[in-house]
């Protein structure tokens, strides 16, 4: 490596112990060093540049931009030595962390020419902010301080975490022009605009999918564009789980433009900071000058940025607020919830109106969808009963039914409620027959499993709910909505208490019927928050029918604790039935394979009683008469003997 005759070492007071370790090394290697102070060289660069047009910048990060300035006019090359060991130009240049190394760099005779990005005419050399962009700015905004020590990043992690978070409630959308080298016009609202340059790891980078260079003559922009908080809180958390490389698809608050130049209007001063440096303008003109300053850099920095060579912009913009209804609104006040405008609501009420009504396709399918599951409820088949939860249509009049509740919709309230009822009615009757006509009165357990619905099955139905209405929103999830049909099982319940009718069974209509009203309540809630998250109503407007569907599973939920607290208090009899070891007559007797029923006013035991010697009717009898003992209650032992050799 090749170095120079002679050499400026521009420096500033914070310099001069390294000043002097460089003038040291220069003069093993012969070469002439002339010591400036950085301010002298500031005001006359022509009268000092005729010593050497090498300059070597021992200067702190936030006055290396006016040394690169002066080069961009003066045209001198440049060597860097940070004055402080946590300096970000270490990582922003790939200068070597070692003292010799970095000054042999500095001094080097062929620099060659980098890729300079100018804002308003200042140098950039890792990135500008401008907006709020809670989560991604810390960095962004401090360039000027260090970079912090091992021992205080915990504790500067934490406070950016506090300071961001009391931020995010204060992100205020403004709108902006933007004006691409190509002439590309966009008129659109951000909270936040981050344009990098040489720090192309920042968070703000790796939540584009794409390779940064910084010699390829463009400017990268990374756009945060929210629709809602929500919005912003979802890309983020995706930010931090999926790492750099979120997807092909960028985050849904997220846009990219990769340009030449880029300008940035607003009718409004807008705050910004370059590397830290804070800066006020109604107008940013961001643009790139290649290969415009010869800096002396390592084979490293230019691998990092080899450039590819592209000549086309790069515009990811499908995120970007551009529907003025929008715009205007995220101006006002950005949303907890993402706001819905008339574009993204139309084709949905459009199928939930056709959803809402009483067609002869639903009445057919309600009937065989009814007539299988009733076959498959006496067959005890899961299979049968799963292709009748597909056949079903009765979801898709509930999620009509959530959103008449949510924008208090009347007409779609009275439709889809109508055509719930009407589903019902054949649903009852359509099993009721097959009931009367199938000369069974067996009650198998895909029967009985529908007859004590808990809180477990409103749970069900919540999620399943939920993935209902937010599939409807979503037209690329539609194909989803058979496995919520199946998730959520709306017609068995329905058809057990049909067959409950046929049977004049008060226990198995009560029972079924218990887990369908379960079913609907909860889809309904669930469908009217998601829709109301989604954005679809205003939550001032959606308080009447919120209302209403709170009462409805506060209602509804009374029995079903009443019913999740017999369950857990079964489950641990069974339990404690399977441990105990019982002594009866001096044989040693334990029970397998329990289970327990609650029949009237005494209990109903199952098992298998299992002992290594024959038992006696007697035997049997003595256990039914500890377990009642045992457990304070009258029991019905139904017992099956099992020898143990």
């Amino acid at each position: 490596m090749t170095g120079v005759r002679s050499a400026l070492a521009v420096y500033k007071d914070e310099g001069e112990a390294l000043l002097d370790k460089l003038s040291a090394y220069a003069a093993e290697q012969g070469i002439e060093l002339v010591p400036v102070p950085l301010d002298e060289f500031a005001e006359a660069p022509g009268t000092w540049l005729e010593k050497s047009r090498h300059v070597v910048a021992v200067v702190n990060d936030g006055d290396l931009s006016r040394i690169i300035h002066g080069a961009r006019v003066h045209d001198y090359a440049v060597g860097i030595i940070p004055v402080s060991p946590r300096s970000l130009t270490y990582r922003l240049f790939a200068i070597p962390r070692r003292l010799e190394s970095a000054m042999e760099l500095a001094l080097m005779a062929e620099g060659r020419a980098v890729d300079v990005v100018l804002c308003n005419d200042e140098v950039v050399l890792g990135m500008v902010m401008l907006g709020e962009t809670p989560f991604l700015d810390q960095r962004s905004k401090g360039y000027v301080a260090e970079q912090p020590t091992r021992l205080s990043r915990l504790w500067y992690f934490i406070q950016s975490c506090f300071i961001s978070i009391g931020n995010l409630f204060g992100i205020h959308p403004f709108p902006v022009t933007l004006t691409t080298g190509r002439d590309v016009t966009i008129k659109t609202a951000v909270t936040g605009i981050v344009l990098i340059e040489n720090d192309v790891h920042s968070a703000a980078a790796r939540l584009v999918n794409t390779s940064i260079s910084v010699q390829d003559g463009k400017v990268s922009s990374v756009l945060i564009a929210p629709k809602s908080v929500v919005e912003y809180l979802a890309f983020m958390l995706t930010a931090l789980f999926q790492g750099s490389r979120i997807g092909k698809k960028l985050p849904a608050a997220i846009s990219y433009i990769k340009s030449e130049t880029l300008e940035i209007a607003s009718s409004k001063k807008m705050p910004y900071y370059v590397d830290g440096r804070r800066r006020e303008a109604s107008q940013l003109k961001v643009r790139v000058e290649p290969q415009s300053v010869r800096i002396n850099l390592n084979d490293t920095f230019y691998e990092r940025h080899e450039s590819a060579g592209e000549k086309k912009d790069t515009m990811k913009v499908e995120n970007l607020p551009q529907n003025e209804a929008r715009v205007e609104m995220i101006q006002k006040h950005l949303p907890f919830f993402t706001r819905a405008v008339e574009e993204d609501f139309k084709d949905l009420f459009l199928l939930l109106k056709n959803n809402a009504q009483t067609s002869r396709d639903y009445v057919i399918l309600m009937v065989l969808s009814s007539l299988v599951a009733s076959l498959g409820l006496f067959l005890n088949s899961a299979a049968v009963i799963i292709g009748a939860m597909v056949l079903a249509p009765l979801m898709a009049p509930i999620i009509s039914l959530s959103m008449g509740a949510l924008r208090n919709d009347t007409t779609l309230l009275r439709n889809s409620t109508f055509t719930i009822g009407i589903g019902v009615v054949l649903a009852l009757g359509a099993s009721a027959l097959v009931a009367i006509i199938v000369p069974l009165q067996k009650m198998t357990p895909e029967i009985a499993g529908r007859l004590q619905p808990s809180l477990l099955d409103m749970g069900v139905a919540v999620g399943s709910g939920i993935a209902g209405a937010y599939a409807h929103a979503r037209e690329h999830v539609m194909k989803s909505l058979p496995g919520v049909a199946i998730a959520v099982a709306l017609v068995p319940p329905v058809c057990v208490a049909g067959i409950g009718i046929g049977w004049l069974s008060w226990e198995v209509i009560s029972g079924a019927m218990l887990l369908f009203i379960t079913n609907l309540v909860g889809i309904a809630l669930a469908g009217l928050l998601t829709f109301m998250m989604l954005g679809y109503a205003p939550v001032k407007r959606a308080t009447k029918g919120l209302g209403w569907s709170l009462l409805m599973v506060v209602l509804v939920s009374i029995p079903l604790a009443v019913s999740f607290n017999n369950i857990n208090r079964h489950w641990q009899i069974e339990n404690r039935l399977v441990v105990t070891q019982f002594e009866i007559n001096g044989k040693s007797l334990s029970l397998a394979d329990v289970s327990l029923t609650l029949a009237r006013d005494e209990l109903r035991i199952r098992a298998d009683v299992v002992s290594a010697q024959m038992l006696a009717p007697g035997d049997l009898h003595d256990l039914k008469l500890q377990l009642e003992e045992m457990l304070d209650s009258r029991v019905l032992l139904e017992a099956v003997p099992r020898l143990r050799l």
